[in-house]
């Protein structure tokens, strides 16, 4: 689950924001509150005046908080950012970002971590450095994209997100935001490999999701050993013989007949 999400605009800023699923904050009150409150959340800043805004409300202390600034910031203010809250995200040149709808779409997702928002190309070193909808990075190496034979080659200098931050685009090549953050986020790979088992429909699959419901170790079945749960979750047991499931459905407290219905 992501982070808290605030938007600060001040009151004389009347753009329309309520497609945002955050917070929005108008005035010291409402930003010192919610930054006393939470020692690590999202920010959006609209421009300059929210900036000065919530610089005006704060004492900074050592936390979490990460901001998306809507605006262009030159090097001083992009100092100021840093001094306010631990990432920074905002446009400049080479920087790119989802269109705002888009924005506003991942931004609010349950999920936002396992989406991007946008990145910018580092060719000296041969990085892409992508921002993910919670406002933490990725660092991803050029030799990362690889292309098959007969497939297209990533073209690094036409860099963008699309499809709601689930796919990063170069050129006409296209990789899976999924794939990037099972190679590069160890969090999101135990994320997904949960969510594999919980989609097997096995009795193996069975088994281990009622075992971990029970809040009970492999070691937990004797006479059987830990080694034959591990195969018969794996699958590699057809079968288990009547007496073994006997031993294991009683184990878990439940008919044998019931355990395939987990």
């Amino acid at each position: 689950m992501s982070d808290p999400l605030f938007l600060v605009a001040p009151e004389t800023d009347k753009r329309e924001l309520a497609a945002f699923a955050g917070s929005v904050l108008r005035n010291v009150d409402a930003v010192r509150r919610a930054y006393s409150e939470h020692r690590s959340a999202r920010w959006v800043l609209v421009n300059a005046s929210a900036l000065a805004l919530f610089a005006d409300s704060v004492e900074v202390h050592n936390t979490w908080h990460r901001v998306l600034f809507l605006e262009r910031a030159r090097a001083a203010r992009r100092e100021l950012l840093y001094a306010l809250f631990r990432v920074v995200v905002a446009p400049d040149k080479g920087v790119q970002l989802l269109p705002n709808a888009e924005l506003q779409e991942v931004m609010g997702d349950e999920h936002a971590a396992d989406l991007i928002i946008g990145g910018v190309v580092d060719p000296d070193d041969r990085r892409l450095i992508v921002y993910r909808g919670n406002l933490d990075r990725l660092v991803i190496p050029f030799d990362w994209f690889r292309s098959s034979a007969k497939g297209p080659r990533p073209d690094f200098n036409a860099f963008s997100v699309i499809d709601s931050g689930q796919t990063i685009k170069l050129g006409n090549y296209e990789a899976a935001t999924d794939a990037v953050l099972y190679d590069f986020d160890s969090e999101a790979r135990r994320r997904m490999r949960q969510k594999e088992i919980g989609a097997d429909g096995t009795f193996g699959g069975s088994l281990r999701r009622l075992r971990l419901q029970k809040g009970l170790s492999r070691s937990d079945f004797a006479p059987i050993s830990a080694k034959t749960i591990a195969r018969i979750e794996r699958s590699e047991v057809e079968e288990p013989h009547d007496d073994t499931l006997a031993t294991i459905a009683k184990r878990l407290g439940v008919k044998a007949d019931d355990i395939k219905s987990f």
